[in-house]
């Protein structure tokens, strides 16, 4: 690859990773969970909700799920409520855009384990934050033993008020192992200014050998 190649090369990938790079202040919070649904049994549903509540314009999508060797029900579209949409067979997204109470509720027959990865947006609204949170009710339709100090039965709370959340677990049946790492847009930033500082060092390096060759000729 010549110089002029080179150059031109440097420059397009200087650009593309430059009109990449996110507008948004904080990059989105990236959760894998785990939930150990062993002990539900597997003859006869439980049912699982998922809540995102506030006015933060936040948006909750779980993806990758898996049932550990379960299989989903239907949709219970009885309490399924405001911005949520999807299925355990391929996604679900909750936002509060619109409605100040999203719910996601859908029945499960139950496998070794239930888990996701959940992304979620971090607009944050204080003094108080957008809320993501999800429950399971066993088959009798009781909630599985937890320690939610407020007595909504939630087995993991989330509260956005930063851009790094902590989540906060109510059982040891949810695990959350090593978070993905999200580039932030400061990332992208250094990225595209390394490679176009690359392009002008080659650019300016060439010029100072082209001067000093006319001048000895």
């Amino acid at each position: 690859m010549n110089r002029k190649t080179l150059i031109r090369s440097g420059i397009a990938f200087a650009a593309l990773f430059l009109a990449l790079s996110p507008s948004s202040a904080f990059a989105d919070d990236i959760l894998n969970v785990n939930v150990n649904t062993s002990g539900l049994g597997s003859n006869a549903d439980s049912e699982i909700f998922f809540f995102l509540i506030g006015t933060g314009n936040n948006t909750a999508t779980l993806s990758d799920i898996s049932l550990g060797g379960g299989s989903g029900g239907a949709v219970d579209t009885l309490n399924t409520t405001g911005g949520a949409s999807g299925s355990l067979s391929s996604s679900i997204s909750l936002n509060d855009s619109t409605d100040f109470l999203n719910i996601f509720g859908q029945s499960f027959l139950a496998g070794s384990n239930l888990s996701f990865v959940l992304d979620l947006t971090s607009n944050v609204v204080l003094p108080n934050p957008d809320q993501f949170a999800f429950t399971i009710l066993d088959p009798s339709g009781n909630p599985i033993p937890n320690s939610d100090p407020t007595g909504s039965d939630n087995l993991l709370a989330i509260n956005l008020d930063s851009s790094t959340p902590t989540p906060n677990i109510y059982t040891d049946l949810v695990t959350t192992p090593a978070p993905i790492p999200t580039p932030e847009p400061s990332s992208f930033l250094l990225l595209g200014g390394g490679l176009l500082s690359f392009v002008l060092f080659w650019h300016n390096r060439g010029a100072v050998r082209t001067s000093a060759s006319q001048k000895q000729n």
